[in-house]
């Protein structure tokens, strides 16, 4: 875990490391919380569309998802990845985070020429030596100019979204930071990429992980994860999975019983 300047909360977290794919293999991302940086040191990764196959370029960053994606890779793909919240980067980029939403783009629409240049080298070196991709990444982060955080509201909003299990409402939510609902609207949409709403309703999806366990029902994991009802639940899992939550569970119990999603 690397802590960079930004945000004085656990926001300004980053998870950084290695991602080995030994064989060629289809797999989903579900939708989540963070930004996802990949460098591909070796091999190549692919966006399933379809039919169609969308190769990524060696250096990309997902924006947060709302929906699930399928990505496919080459054997031997070994790549460096960097989970960030949207909140963070938003301080190192000047694209609004809401252009990212759902996209994979080239970091080249986001760097100059030379430093991502820098930054390649270093990360293709790290491979070879097969050293700690850390350093690296903090070198490239503290190499461009930090903004300030003008909107420090937004990471309380945040903190307490995710507190109340993305139970809360946002009217509300606002009148108890100080600031205007469209003021806390339009600082997610370009710091976060979502609206607080759409937020909350990610909180709620990605509990369902964290509370699940095969020997409770999926209603009271539901329950317990945030949603109102069964019908709240089942709604709002398949509008992010495309399937309902017990087909998803079936579908994946062997996996989830090998530890094979990283939640």
């Amino acid at each position: 875990m690397v802590v960079l300047e930004g945000p004085k909360t656990l926001l300004n977290t980053m998870r950084v490391f290695w991602n080995h794919k030994a064989s060629s293999e289809t797999y989903t991302v579900l939708p989540g919380e963070n930004c996802v940086i990949g460098i591909q040191t070796k091999g190549k990764i692919l966006l399933e569309d379809g039919k169609v196959s969308k190769p990524l370029t060696k250096a990309g960053v997902t924006g947060i998802l709302t929906g699930s994606r399928t990505f496919s890779n080459e054997k031997d793909t070994r790549s460096i990845l960097i989970q960030i919240s949207p909140l963070l980067l938003s301080l190192r980029i000047s694209v609004p985070m809401n252009e990212l939403k759902d996209q994979s783009l080239s970091l080249d629409h986001f760097f100059s020429k030379q430093e991502l240049s820098e930054f390649l080298s270093d990360c293709e070196e790290a491979e070879l030596k097969n050293s700690d991709p850390n350093e690296i990444w903090q070198k490239f982060w503290k190499s461009g100019s930090i903004k300030e955080d003008k909107e420090p509201f937004l990471s309380e909003a945040i903190s307490r979204i995710k507190n109340s299990l993305g139970e809360i409402g946002i009217k509300g939510l606002a009148k108890d930071l100080g600031v205007s609902q469209s003021s806390l609207e339009r600082g997610f949409k370009s710091r976060m990429g979502l609206n607080p709403k759409e937020y909350a309703s990610l909180v709620r999806f990605r509990n369902i992980f964290k509370f699940y366990n095969s020997s409770t029902s999926l209603t009271r994991i539901g329950l317990e994860s945030g949603y109102y009802d069964q019908a709240h639940f089942i709604r709002e899992f398949k509008r992010k999975t495309g399937i309902s939550p017990k087909k998803w569970f079936y579908k994946n119990s062997e996996t989830l019983k090998n530890g094979g999603f990283n939640f």
